[in-house]
């Protein structure tokens, strides 16, 4: 989703909340209260021109509501779609467990970690930019679901010791922190094409990442340098400059 589409619908909002929302919501409240007596339409002529009217404090302020109010509703709207994702993925921690016993594909990967390296006992930087190159690599292939804390063959060991080398050890902090990262190194428009959620299974948590593939290529920030990953198989790879292109080409002849 664009960062255009997205503020020019909430422009389009906040207009209707402004000049169709106020004038309907008010109309008919002022009709009730006459004991729907008189000229509802008469009403709304007279609402709709005291929305206009940005000269009095009062209705500077009623007109500021309803302006947020259609601009919330154009959001609801846009991101409906995730909503009802949400929902469901909370309802079903089966169907993630389901996921792990297939083991990975080219549309699910697996990360032990998000930061925490077992075998060095320590913070290790490479596994974030390891997580951040799966989450470019699926949005420049089809898509796919990443689950952190969970190995190689299918075990879950949870998010404990990643969540201790947080400033906000838990699940709001993770969150937080993965998608600082989305934002640093791919790009803050493309947070919205990653879900993140999370499911317990006993004492260890799994994050979830419901990853959207996107229109326009995705390329990952590192040291100076925009690299360029995709989907094969069930890893990772990085493409050259000439691969990158013909890549990029070939996809958006598929997605016209």
């Amino acid at each position: 989703m664009s960062k255009q589409y997205l503020w020019t619908s909430i422009a389009i909002g906040f207009v209707l909340g402004l000049f169709l929302i106020q004038p309907l919501g008010l109309s008919l409240f002022l009709y009730d209260s006459r004991g729907d007596q008189g000229d509802y339409w008469n009403l709304f002529k007279v609402v709709f021109v005291q929305a206009t009217n940005f000269g009095d404090f009062d209705q500077i302020l009623k007109n500021l509501l309803f302006a947020i109010m259609g601009s919330s509703l154009a959001l609801m709207f846009i991101f409906r779609k995730r909503i009802f994702l949400l929902n469901g993925k909370q309802m079903d921690r089966h169907t993630v467990l389901e996921l792990i016993n297939k083991g990975e594909s080219s549309r699910v990967e697996f990360k032990s970690s998000l930061r925490w390296d077992v075998r060095q006992n320590k913070v290790n930087k490479q596994l974030e930019f390891i997580i951040v190159k799966t989450i470019a690599a699926f949005m420049n292939t089809d898509g796919g679901k990443l689950l952190i804390g969970v190995d190689d063959n299918g075990s879950i060991l949870g998010l404990n010791q990643d969540f201790e080398t947080l400033k906000k050890p838990d699940k709001d902090g993770f969150e937080q922190y993965l998608m600082q990262l989305v934002s640093l190194k791919l790009g803050t428009h493309l947070c919205t094409g990653v879900n993140v959620f999370f499911y317990r299974y006993g004492e260890n948590d799994v994050c979830y990442l419901e990853i959207g593939p996107a229109r326009m290529p995705v390329y990952v920030s590192q040291d100076g340098r925009s690299l360029f990953y995709i989907r094969t198989g069930n890893g990772t790879r990085e493409l050259d400059l000439p691969e990158a292109i013909l890549h990029i080409g070939r996809r958006e002849g598929a997605l016209k």
